[in-house]
């Protein structure tokens, strides 16, 4: 045992991505182990149609906070300067904070025809702090871009625990202490995130040092990565809209049933975001530094190490599901069981596909992922308004669906990087 293990030691020594890896995957463990403990308590303080409730205002606040700051906040990675990427980040945090006060405003005068366009009335009352929710999703994104460019994995595990266990501790106080309904589970997701911001801020006080940046920094930042609102912004909001938008047409149906079905989704999201959201992340950063000519084998790297990763997690998943969930979080919740075992086949290729999609901004090929990513939102929301008579065969044929286009999306993947790879060769013949 003691040579495996110094084996093991010495091979994590050497192997840099894997230790990055690991680090987040071991944070983002952590943070879903202090949400899954508390959950069967969450599950009992409030109903199915209150986890609706705070679905469909998530949703809201996600496809605001897809655009909040235009999508400049991923540019933070890309400068060869840190001064450069201090002032993108700085830049990031105004234009999120405009984007927010222009949703706050939004949200106050729309907020009835909004709720009852979703079916979804008691949300109403709390789109009011919408803006300030997808100001601080947007922050906390600009704060994380800045730590991975720095490659300081531990502190961004360390932060997930931090929002993940006072989201989920602060939700079961309100639902303890004073019960307010969904918005016990509305406000503690709020000040959840705001912990987060403050625990961030702590951690990145470079970022406030010396003068602020002057407009022309700013503007010939913002002008060189244009790119970034004009073709990742659209692309992200499409994103938001797809997932966001299966979760809004859900709750026209029945907030009983978004409820099942976002506790499915959280539940089986639990091994996905621990993998993917590691090797996402990890995978940028070693992304944007990848010389053409390697590009290829980066992307079929990728792709085989989160098959490897994911294959048992999600073997468990659907087998266990359907058992497991009236056990753990009551009676009420069997329906998110068999919600959970039919989203698996996307879930797990949405796995495989997430590390290697932000190869489209690094090869600047975005063009193609936004071509992609309108049909992939239509495929999704167009099963649920045809198969909503039967909600989990629809769940069911969408997730099918859904694996079968990100099967797709491996091959363009691949087919963009060794395109990348050729023009790197043909250049290098050429001189």
């Amino acid at each position: 045992m003691g040579k495996i293990g110094s084996r093991m030691r010495a091979y994590f020594g050497r192997n840099e991505f894997l230790r990055h890896v690991l680090a987040l995957m071991s944070g983002t463990a952590l943070a879903q182990v202090v949400v899954m403990a508390l959950m069967p308590v969450l599950s009992r303080l409030y109903t199915p149609e209150q986890f609706g409730v705070l679905a469909a205002f998530t949703s809201v606040v996600a496809i605001i906070s897809a655009v909040a700051a235009l999508k400049y906040d991923m540019a933070i990675m890309l400068p060869e300067r840190d001064e450069d990427a201090i002032v993108l980040k700085r830049t990031v945090t105004w234009i999120a904070f405009l984007s927010g006060v222009f949703a706050t405003i939004a949200c106050l005068l729309l907020a009835r025809p909004i709720a009852e366009l979703i079916n979804a009335p008691d949300v109403a009352p709390w789109l009011a702090i919408a803006g300030l929710s997808a100001f601080t999703l947007a922050e906390i994104a600009a704060l994380g871009y800045w730590l991975n460019r720095k490659s300081r994995y531990s502190e961004m595990a360390g932060n997930r625990v931090v929002q993940s266990g006072s989201t989920a501790v602060l939700q079961v106080l309100f639902g303890l202490l004073k019960p307010l309904g969904a918005g016990g589970l509305i406000l503690g997701t709020i000040l959840g995130q705001l912990i987060s911001i403050l625990a961030l801020r702590r951690k990145t006080p470079e970022l406030r040092r010396g003068a602020g940046p002057s407009l022309h920094a700013r503007t010939t930042l913002l002008r060189r990565y244009r790119r970034m609102p004009l073709l990742n912004a659209p692309t992200a909001l499409i994103d938001a809209l797809r997932m966001n938008g299966i979760l809004l047409v859900i709750a026209t149906i029945s907030l009983s049933s978004l409820g099942q079905f976002s506790m499915a989704w959280r539940m089986v999201e639990v091994p996905a975001a621990l993998i993917s959201g590691a090797l996402a992340q990890v995978f940028f950063q070693r992304l944007s530094v990848t010389p053409p000519g390697q590009m290829r084998a980066a992307v079929l790297k990728s792709v085989a190490r989160s098959a490897l990763f994911g294959a048992l997690p999600f073997v468990l998943v659907f087998v266990l599901s359907p058992w497991l969930f009236p056990l753990a979080f009551g009676a009420d919740w069997d329906q998110a069981g068999h919600f959970a075992r039919a989203l698996v086949p996307w879930l797990f290729m949405n796995l495989i596909t997430s590390p290697i999609s932000t190869i489209f901004v690094v090869t600047e090929r975005q063009h193609i992922m936004l071509a992609y990513s309108i049909i992939f939102t239509i495929v999704p929301i167009g099963t649920i308004i045809l198969l909503s008579a039967d909600m989990l065969l629809a769940v069911t044929v969408m997730s099918w669906a859904m694996a079968g286009m990100l099967m797709i999306f491996v091959f363009l993947a691949i087919w963009v990087a060794r395109g990348y790879d050729q023009g790197a060769r043909t250049t290098e013949e050429k001189l």
